[in-house]
């Protein structure tokens, strides 16, 4: 598994992960294990980088053929 570095965080993500660890009493490392554990229990891996995917009906005109040949 690849090593996650606090270093080359954002500035603002930097920030959020300092003040979770000193509202909790953590360390740096505590913090960023919380929080990928939040990440993956919230099911943040099945929803990054892929977009929803569209919505196509297939034959829309069979289905209204099939309901006008019903008794």
């Amino acid at each position: 598994m690849p090593e996650f570095d606090y270093e080359h965080l954002s500035p603002g993500a930097k920030r959020q992960i300092s003040a979770l660890a000193l509202k909790r009493g953590w360390s740096i490392e505590q913090a960023l294990e919380a929080v990928g554990i939040e990440f993956i229990a919230m099911g943040g891996p099945a929803l990054m980088g892929r977009p929803k995917g569209k919505l196509y009906q297939l034959a829309p005109n069979e289905a209204h053929q099939i309901e006008n040949k019903k008794p």
